[in-house]
C-alpha cells in the first residue's frame, strides 16, 4: 500500500504512529550546493534560487535537518535503517547531528559513471564533482554500547534456550559433551543463567538443534525460532556488490522528470532491496518526483511519501500512482498487500488522497495497510 500527502513534513510525520516505519529513505534538499560545488556558471539564470537558498544559514538548515530525524526516531522501529542522501559540502555537518541520535553504518559514495562533470573538467577550478554522497544509519542505538555486544534480536532466544537448559537441568559443559564439542555451547545461553550477560551470542545451528530435540525438551520448531530471530534483525540482504562505492549511471531521459534532482530509479531499487524486507514501510518524507515510491511499490514494499511542494507532489502522484496500477503490481508477492482494500485496482490505489494543507494533518481513518 501507499501513502502520499502534499504539506510540511515535520507536522505531517507527527501525525504518524510511534514505531511504525521500517526505513527512511530521503533524499534531503539541497543548501547551497550551486556556490559550494562551483556550479553557477553550468546553470541558467537564476532557476537553482528557489531550492538551493530555502534557509537563511547553514546552522538554521541543520537546525531543520534535526528537527526531522527527531521523527524518524520515533516512527521508526528499534531495527530500522535510515538512509540520507546528501552532498559533498554538507554531509560532514550533517553526519555531526545525526551521530547524536543515530549509529553510522557506513559513508556511501555513488559515482555517476556518465556525470556531465567529466566532459567538462576543464571548466572547474577544483576536482569535477562526480559523485553523490549519503549516509547509512540503524536506529539500533544505544549509549551503553551494548547492542554492540548483545544485538537485542538474540535475547527472545536465549532467552527460550536458557529456560529449556534450566528445565532439562544440564550444565553447558553436558550439553557439549552431549554434542561432541568442547565449548560453543555456552554462547547459545546466558552466562550463569543470567539475563543479559553473553558477551558472544551465536544462533544454534538446525543440526545441533535437532539432536537436543531428542532429549525431550527445546520443542519449539527450528523455523519459527529463526524466523523469530530474524524478525528481529535489521534487514540487509547482502550480496557480491554490495560496497561503500556505488556505480550507477545519471537519471537518463526515461526515468527525469521536471524535479530538478531526479535520481535514477535503478538506484533507489538497488539500495532499497539491500536495506528492507518485502512487506515492510518505507518513508519519504521529501519525495520530490516519488522515484522512491515507485522503487519501493516495485519491490513489494508499503510506501509513505510527503512532498511540500505542490507542482512536484503532483509529479510524485503520478509516478507512484501509475507504478501501483501496472499489471506487474498485482503479481506475487506484490498482490498480498491489496487483500483489504476493494475489488479493482481503482480501488486498490486508495492511498493517494487530494493534496492536504501545509499543516499536513492527516484524515481519519488511518489506512489499512
Amino acid at each position: 500500500m501507499y501513502l502520499l500527502r502534499q504539506g510540511d513534513c515535520v507536522p505531517l510525520m507527527k501525525s504518524l504512529e510511534p514505531a511504525s516505519v521500517d526505513c527512511v529513505f530521503v533524499d534531503l534538499p539541497y543548501f547551497e550546493v550551486v556556490e559550494n560545488l562551483g556550479l553557477r556558471e553550468h546553470l541558467s539564470g537564476d532557476e537553482h534560487k528557489e531550492w538551493d537558498s530555502q534557509w537563511k544559514d547553514r546552522n538554521e538548515y541543520l537546525d531543520w535537518v534535526v528537527s526531522l530525524a527527531h521523527e524518524w526516531k520515533r516512527i521508526t522501529k528499534s531495527n530500522s535503517s535510515i538512509f540520507v542522501f546528501c552532498d559533498e559540502k554538507m554531509e560532514a555537518y550533517i553526519q555531526v547531528r545525526l551521530d547524536e541520535i543515530f549509529l553510522l553504518l557506513n559513508k556511501i559514495v555513488w559515482f555517476k559513471k556518465n556525470s556531465l562533470a567529466k566532459s567538462r573538467t576543464s571548466t572547474f577550478r577544483s576536482f569535477a564533482p562526480v559523485t553523490e554522497r549519503a549516509l547509512f544509519y540503524t536506529t539500533q542505538k544505544d549509549s551503553t554500547g551494548l547492542e554492540i555486544i548483545l544485538p537485542f534480536c538474540f535475547v527472545p532466544y536465549t532467552n527460550y534456550m536458557t529456560e529449556q537448559k534450566k528445565l532439562l537441568g544440564w550444565s553447558v559443559n553436558q550439553f557439549n559433551e552431549f554434542l561432541g564439542y568442547k565449548s560453543i555451547a555456552s554462547h547459545w545461553f546466558w552466562q550463569n543463567d543470567i539475563e543479559g550477560q553473553q558477551p558472544q551470542p551465536r544462533f544454534i545451528s538446525e543440526k545441533d538443534y535437532s539432536k537436543l530435540q531428542k532429549t525431550g525438551y527445546f520443542q519449539k520448531e527450528y523455523e519459527a525460532l529463526r524466523q523469530e530471530y530474524e524478525a528481529l534483525r535489521r534487514p540487509f540482504n547482502a550480496d557480491g556488490k554490495t560496497w561503500d562505492v556505488i556505480e550507477w549511471a545519471n537519471v537518463n531521459v526515461n526515468d527525469n522528470t521536471d524535479h530538478p534532482t531526479t535520481k535514477p530509479l535503478g538506484l533507489y531499487r538497488r539500495i532499497l532491496s539491500v536495506i528492507t524486507n518485502e512487506g515492510q514501510t518505507v518513508l519519504d518524507c521529501c519525495m520530490g518526483s516519488g522515484t522512491a515510491g515507485v522503487a519501493a511499490l516495485e519491490l513489494g514494499r508499503n510506501f509513505i511519501g510527503f512532498e511540500l511542494k505542490a507542482e512536484y507532489f503532483a509529479i510524485a502522484e503520478a509516478r507512484v500512482k501509475s507504478a501501483a496500477l501496472s499489471p506487474s503490481f498485482f503479481t506475487l508477492p506484490n498482490n498480498r498487500l491489496h487483500l483489504d482494500v476493494g475489488d479493482s485496482p481503482a480501488q486498490q490505489a486508495l492511498f493517494t488522497p487530494e493534496a492536504d494543507t501545509a499543516e499536513g494533518k492527516l484524515p481519519a481513518p488511518a489506512p489499512r495497510w
